[in-house]
């Protein structure tokens, strides 16, 4: 079980859903998605995959741009900075090219819906 209410919160808002929405596609109640996105409730490996299967992206791609929120980037810059996480900077910057500049989670977003990817995800319909 993983701890994902952020990266939801911006997956789910990016695609302008409901959380009563993103529970449906999730197949559980709302109440119980509203804890999974407050992070008082972890996320489902099979949770993760109908969402990477909703998208059209892997779970590893999933699981990389939750690595590239903003917050999580913000965190990596300001503490001294390993070789794993100046590899994750470098990619953030890359993948925030792909987004509106100035876009919240440019680099998670750009990451998942780069229009120049054979691979790019399509919002739900």
């Amino acid at each position: 079980m993983l701890e994902f209410g952020s990266f939801l919160r911006v997956f789910r808002t990016h695609w302008r859903l409901t959380q009563f929405e993103m529970a449906e596609l999730l197949c559980t109640s709302q109440a119980s998605y509203s804890r999974m996105e407050a992070g008082t409730r972890p996320i489902s490996m099979r949770d993760l995959q109908r969402i990477a299967d909703q998208a059209g992206v892997s779970v590893h791609a999933l699981i990389m741009a939750h690595f590239l929120l903003d917050e999580n980037l913000a965190q990596m810059s300001s503490d001294n900075a390993d070789a794993v996480q100046l590899t994750l900077l470098e990619l953030a910057d890359r993948c925030k090219t792909r987004a509106p500049r100035g876009m919240k989670d440019a680099a998670a977003l750009g990451l998942l819906f780069d229009p120049r990817s054979e691979s790019a995800a399509e919002e739900p319909t």
